[in-house]
């Protein structure tokens, strides 16, 4: 079907439109920075259509096509501006169409990008936008997840072996935070980076870290263009407020420990998270780590004073987790705050070998042990809150 085959709607104009994540504008057109962004539509159509618009110098952006909670099928948006159909064929029922960007944002690909621009059905649908797409359930909660490698999803495709670093081994089928959220029928948001740390990246690049672009929309992402869209620009935390924030950050830190030195080529200092002789952190490095751990804490506190922040931890190995837990009950003592808790994830280490991820990553066995026990806290703690 070509677009002169098609009814569009321009993606600014269809009021029924759910956005998910911080996203950007290209004009009347939405633009999707980090994983699990994307739009989703409730329609009686049994044939969808999104005119999106790619660009990468490296890594290219995949998407996936969810309807009513199940994926259905994932896909590369080639350079340039075109139509891709989602699905068609489906019986005239009332079915929720969703488009997520399965790939994270792309520190290191100035050019990469992610446009939607409008949407498209049959011309023999007939209605106006609002009688096309319509109304959608107001979810009651919200979760916001901040990670790494792991919330991107990286190592859910391909096979174990796969090693080749490249934006196709990451998804969002059976990744513990979107899952998480839909068995809570949650709204959700990710901010994730492969790599990147709390305090230092994996390979000791202490710019490499999550908590310095927490504040904006999405800053890591880097070039004019992406400025343009608005990725440097401040978030607007009163527009979208969580009721709970996930942390899953510090894997990559404990790397840095592990790693050789890097040196930063604008001062020529040479970093390093380092171990002693007995293979554990010495205490300067480590309480280095564990003060940015409760920054970290006190700057998600300071933007969402009503969230409840749970720092989850382990997927990767239990290494730093309890250095981590002494840095989230010295916050609380510290601060008053008794709305953040800490808790141990299970870990890859305990994967049989049909559940292993590639790229030495979580697989899917893990991601999901990974949602139980999310889901069971955040039920604990939304109980807490209606009988308290």
């Amino acid at each position: 079907m070509t677009e002169s085959e098609l009814r569009t709607f321009k993606i600014s104009s269809i009021k029924n439109l759910h956005i998910y994540g911080r996203t950007g504008k290209s004009g009347d057109s939405l633009a999707l920075f980090w994983t699990a962004s994307g739009i989703s539509v409730e329609s009686t159509t049994g044939e969808l259509w999104a005119e999106l618009e790619g660009d990468y110098e490296t890594y290219e952006p995949w998407v996936s096509v969810w309807i009513n909670g199940k994926q259905v099928s994932r896909f590369i948006v080639e350079k340039g501006r075109r139509w891709y159909c989602l699905f068609r064929g489906l019986s005239p029922k009332q079915n929720r169409f969703t488009l997520l960007k399965e790939t994270q944002a792309m520190s290191g690909d100035e050019r990469h990008m992610l446009l939607v621009h409008a949407l498209g059905v049959p011309k023999n649908v007939e209605g106006k936008s609002d009688e096309i797409f319509l109304p959608q359930k107001e979810r009651s909660l919200r979760i916001e997840f901040v990670g790494d490698s792991i919330t991107t999803g990286e190592g859910l495709y391909g096979a174990t072996d796969e090693m080749d670093w490249i934006s196709g081994w990451m998804g969002l089928s059976e990744n513990y935070a979107l899952s998480t959220a839909k068995n809570l029928d949650a709204d959700f948001r990710l901010l994730s980076q492969s790599g990147w740390g709390v305090v230092s990246g994996w390979d000791n690049n202490r710019n490499s870290t999550m908590p310095r672009h927490y504040g904006k929309i999405c800053s890591l992402a880097p070039g004019e263009r992406n400025r343009k869209m608005g990725a440097q620009d401040e978030n607007d935390f009163e527009k979208w407020k969580p009721d709970f924030v996930i942390v899953n950050l510090g894997t990559n830190d404990w790397g840095a420990f592990n790693n050789p030195p890097f040196k930063d080529e604008k001062s020529g200092v040479f970093w390093k998270l380092s171990v002693g002789e007995d293979g554990k952190p010495v205490q300067r490095d480590l309480s280095f780590f564990q003060n940015g751990v409760k920054d970290f804490i006190t700057q998600i506190r300071e933007k969402n004073p009503d969230a409840k922040i749970i720092w989850a931890y382990g997927m990767c190995g239990p290494e730093l987790g309890e250095e981590i837990k002494q840095s989230v009950e010295e916050y609380k003592k510290e601060s008053g705050d008794s709305k953040v808790d800490f808790i141990l994830l299970d870990s890859m280490q305990n994967e049989s070998d049909e559940e292993k991820g590639s790229r030495m990553h979580p697989g899917k066995g893990t991601h999901s042990r990974a949602c139980k026990i999310l889901c069971g806290k955040i039920r604990e703690l939304t109980e807490e809150k209606k009988n308290g």
